[in-house]
């Protein structure tokens, strides 16, 4: 038995002793019956609780495991004690009742004792019942005392060896004090709520495994791209001095005491996934204190690469390789295992960051054709400034107002297209037009770099981002959305907090965000806003002395042709 999810369990002992109006005695409220009145006895085990933190309620312990339910079998017991003015009643003295799984009933043992109610008794009950199991006499005269001399009985410790689910199973002291119902004299109730009282510990060992890319998708992954994931490969693990109980998902577990400055320590044996040689891997967590009833968790990252591979689709954040003599994509992810300078494996060769990869957003009709759904690719660095267009021209593209949903909308590639043809051959492109046509020199400099693939090009050309795709960068790369703060131009408070975000990221491959000067960083998108203004993302920072400070993000329109100097931040579909 192990108890994280709760179970009741009843036991309806036989009943040969009735009620009459002729006693009169004082039993707890009740008239009308004898002492001697045989006990329905029904019990409940307690979950584990995750200890409570920064303010938070403590909450059970979320367990996928059946080894870790708790479910009687045949055979197990609890031992129970009745107590009255110091002293054992009617010789319940450790009394072991068992559970019977065809009836879901506890009885006692065969010629064992039945339990009966007596005015003022105190029933104290544990589990996992044992042979000469006694309570300390002084401590009689209390029940907490008989609590204390249950937990410090050198027979219920926990053992040093629960390597197994019975083993790790017999260290789980639970014990309960009854509390009677007597509100029906013909049918007394005792209730047993099972309280916890060693501390469960739980080691999740982890490891950077390798990946595959799920059937039929256009990219693999790249060489040395690992992931965190179960550490398979764990054997001999020692958990603050006990040899740990392994369940299904690869977590280790153990039963101690409860104590105060203790930490969760311990080792165990891996093999590492590069040169398959043993590994020896010493861990520690933070000092706290262990409390009866709660479960401490410690998650350990192996410093080796584990052995084995997982099957992984795209995410946000991840990076991008283009093998051009293998005329194919490759991706490493972007929460993978970094070098021990903080960079990915090759990372001087990666292209892009994958910003979008929800198929219900790859939208541009003008890359789906082609066979590019599964990314829209952010490139690292800049690749200079421009202003827009001209304005008072409605181009020939669809004009997104802000009361539409902007987040959504996704054709960066088919929009640059479009301004590309009807104005690149012009003699004022490179002076008005200044972003797209720097994207547009950008296209021609790589255009028979693109791979192609059974005769068609691996991705598109790099293309101006929609203010869709620019969104997703905030909202997947840096876990802010600006929509959801309604239409003022700018957001303060969020600003340092989402540029340190894309940093981060950027900082895998030895990259960092571009910008105008020190308080403003200003994206361009392709998408129109009118004939006069079009999308931008921008960073703004102020701390000048006597200025209100600046920390602000934002999504909003802008004249085509002011300050003729936003960064150009190029995309590409796959």
């Amino acid at each position: 038995m192990k108890s994280f999810i709760s179970i009741i369990f009843l036991s309806i002992l036989l009943i040969c002793s009735a009620c009459t109006d002729e006693n009169k005695t004082n039993n707890g409220g009740i008239t009308g019956c004898y002492d001697g009145v045989p006990l329905t006895v029904r019990a409940i085990a307690t979950d584990f609780e995750n200890p409570s933190g920064s303010g938070q309620p403590s909450t059970r312990v979320a367990v996928k495991d059946g080894h870790l339910k708790t479910e009687f079998i045949d055979g197990d017991s609890i031992g129970i004690f009745a107590v009255k003015d110091g002293e054992i009643i009617d010789n319940v003295d450790n009394t072991p009742l068992i559970f019977d799984t065809s009836s879901g009933s506890w009885s006692p043992v065969k010629d064992g004792k039945t339990l009966y109610w007596y005015d003022g008794v105190s029933y104290v009950a544990y589990y996992p019942y044992k042979e000469n199991i006694t309570i300390n006499t002084n401590a009689l005269k209390n029940i907490n005392e008989v609590i204390a001399s249950l937990t410090e009985n050198e027979k219920l410790q926990p053992a040093k060896d629960q390597s197994t689910a019975e083993k790790h199973t017999a260290s789980d002291l639970m014990i309960a004090i009854g509390v009677l119902d007597i509100s029906n004299s013909s049918k007394i109730i005792l209730s047993l709520q099972f309280q916890h009282q060693f501390t469960l510990l739980v080691l999740q060992p982890q490891a950077y495994v390798g990946c595959f890319p799920p059937k039929d998708a256009s990219f693999v992954y790249h060489k040395e791209s690992r992931i965190l994931g179960t550490d398979s490969a764990t054997t001999n693990v020692a958990l603050n001095g006990i040899t740990a109980y392994r369940i299904d998902s690869m977590k280790y577990c153990a039963i101690v005491t409860p104590q105060q400055d203790a930490k969760i320590t311990g080792n165990y044996t891996t093999t590492n996934g590069r040169d398959n040689k043993e590994a020896k891997i010493n861990y520690s967590g933070s000092t706290t204190t262990f409390a009866s009833g709660k479960c401490y968790t410690l998650k350990v990252i192996s410093p080796v690469p584990g052995k084995g591979s997982t099957e992984r689709g795209l995410y946000p954040g991840d990076f991008i390789f283009q093998n051009d003599n293998e005329k194919r994509i490759e991706v490493h992810p972007g929460d993978g295992l970094l070098e021990e300078n903080g960079k990915i494996f090759d990372y001087e060769n990666a292209i892009g960051m994958v910003i979008t990869c929800n198929p219900d957003k790859m939208t541009d009709k003008g890359c789906s054709d082609n066979g590019w759904t599964h990314a829209y690719v952010m490139k690292l660095d800049s690749i200079g400034l421009g202003r827009w267009g001209q304005p008072g021209i409605d181009e020939e593209i669809k004009n997104v107002p802000k009361t539409t949903q902007i987040k959504e909308y996704m054709d960066g590639y088919s929009d640059t297209k479009t301004i590309i043809e009807a104005y690149g051959n012009g003699s004022n492109f490179k002076s008005i037009y200044t972003a797209f046509y720097i994207i547009q020199q950008l296209q021609e400099k790589e255009q028979d770099k693109i791979p192609q693939k059974d005769g068609l090009p691996i991705r598109s050309p790099w293309f101006l981002p929609s203010i869709g795709q620019l969104i997703d960068l905030l909202v997947n790369i840096c876990d802010y959305d600006p929509t959801a703060y309604g239409w003022d131009n700018y957001y303060d408070g969020y600003g340092q907090i989402t540029l340190d975000a894309y940093n981060a990221q950027l900082a895998k491959v030895d990259k960092k965000s571009n910008h105008l000067h020190e308080s403003r960083r200003i994206l361009t998108s392709s998408t129109e806003y009118s004939n006069n203004a079009n999308w931008i993302l921008i960073w703004g920072f102020l701390k000048e002395e006597g200025e209100v400070p600046w920390d602000r993000i934002g999504i909003k329109f802008f004249n085509k042709d002011a300050y003729a100097n936003y960064l150009i931040y190029p995309f590409f579909a796959f």
